[in-house]
């Protein structure tokens, strides 16, 4: 058996609900004026009684210029085994954060995904809303935010499904709450919380919970541990509404 490892990740389900979690790359932001820039890669090779072939990478871009924090993010993934797909999906997130002072921020951000596992061919959407710095210390930091989102979503024509090709647009709220703890100058636990109902539909709603524990190894080198947990009250025929994923992962800042 061949197996090679450049990011180590431990999956325990596949959290698919459509909510992305990107408040912990800007809690990574530079604290003065900079650009600085995040790696993360996955390949998982094996051969024998247990083939597998499993390739993943994410990178984050982040940009301070004063009072604006701009971030891109970019992630994709495929994986299969003895002639079957596992995963094939791609990401992509763009958002730029204004302070307007000490407490207030302004939001604008847009988005991209493709998965095939939960049959989404296309999910584009941009935001905008406002944002509250409720604490903000050496030690710990809270931050909620409120934005309209309006979404397009395409979905593949997967045999069998009652929605095949279906083509939605919808206006939907995004509302979060997110937390940080440093525990010293090399442990940091954060929480985040996302609830996105649908504007003409409330009871439509997309909920997404995250905890996160990163451990500093070295300057430039970190261990990060997530539970993350996912809801979709109205997901595509054949997808289920709950979904949970456990990740461990090694990550590198440059």
């Amino acid at each position: 058996m061949v197996r090679v490892a450049l990011l180590i990740l431990v999956l325990a389900g596949t959290a698919r609900a459509q909510i992305v979690n990107v408040q912990g790359q800007l809690a990574k932001a530079p604290a003065a004026d900079g650009v600085t820039g995040q790696i993360e890669a996955k390949l998982d090779w094996r051969e024998g009684n247990n083939p597998l072939f499993q390739i993943g990478g994410a990178g984050a871009l982040l940009v301070r210029d004063g009072k604006f924090l701009g971030l891109v993010l970019v992630k994709g993934e495929y994986g299969e085994s003895a002639d079957v797909t596992l995963s094939r999906k791609a990401f992509a997130h763009v958002r730029g954060r204004y302070s307007i002072d000490c407490r207030w921020k302004w939001e604008l951000f847009g988005q991209t995904e493709y998965d095939a596992f939960r049959r989404l061919t296309l999910r584009a959407l941009v935001g905008t809303g406002p944002a509250l710095q409720i604490v903000e210390t050496k030690t710990v930091g809270v931050l909620a935010g409120a934005a309209y989102l309006f979404e397009i979503e395409k979905l593949d024509e997967r045999e069998g499904t009652i929605d095949a090709g279906d083509r939605t647009t919808a206006s939907r709220a995004s509302v979060y709450v997110t937390g940080v703890e440093k525990l010293g100058s090399q442990v940091a636990i954060s929480q985040t919380v996302y609830a996105q109902p649908r504007l003409d539909e409330p009871s439509d709603i997309r909920v997404l919970g995250e905890l996160a524990v990163t451990s500093k190894l070295s300057k430039h080198i970190a261990l990060t541990d997530a539970f993350t947990v996912a809801y979709d009250r109205s997901p595509p025929d054949q997808i289920k509404r709950f979904d949970s994923q456990l990740t461990i992962g090694l990550i590198v800042t440059f």
